[in-house]
């Protein structure tokens, strides 16, 4: 740019912002039978959507959409075992979240990294050994606590 140009500048047409958002922009209700004050009603309605991203997991990343049981006993067992995998993806995503390099990574492309982690047993059971770990794997048995 030359010394004469100036530099660009913005300006806001009122109207239009305003048409937007009386279109656009509202208001909702929050309808219940439990006498509780408004921030406490919207607390529990904000917390709701944890409730729906944890039976999305059950659903996608746990591969639970069917349970495929013949009996209620068979349902229990595998309802038991969903719930502690679910209690297991949600402690890996708060681990996760505590990285600054890990956190961009799911907990799928987590495990998938750590699938190449395997352990020989010999003869005794104190006698094993791990394969080579990569610099991702140190990180995430390190970010884990695990001794490697």
């Amino acid at each position: 740019m030359s010394g004469t140009e100036s530099s660009p500048t913005v300006q806001y047409n009122e109207n239009e912002i305003r048409e937007f958002r009386n279109r656009y922009a509202g208001f909702f209700c929050i309808m219940t039978n439990i006498e509780m004050g408004s921030a406490s009603i919207l607390d529990v309605y904000r917390r709701k959507d944890v409730v729906e991203n944890y039976f999305d997991d059950l659903k996608n990343v746990l591969d639970m959409r069917r349970l495929r049981v013949h009996s209620s006993e068979a349902m229990d067992s595998r309802l038991f075992i969903q719930f502690l995998a679910l209690v297991l993806i949600s402690e890996l995503r708060k681990v996760l979240k505590a990285d600054r390099e890990l956190c961009y990574m799911s907990p799928r492309e987590i495990m998938e990294a750590m699938e190449c982690i395997v352990r020989f047993h010999y003869s005794s059971p104190s006698d094993h050994v791990f394969t080579e770990a990569g610099p991702l794997q140190r990180r995430i048995m390190d970010c884990f606590r695990l001794d490697t």
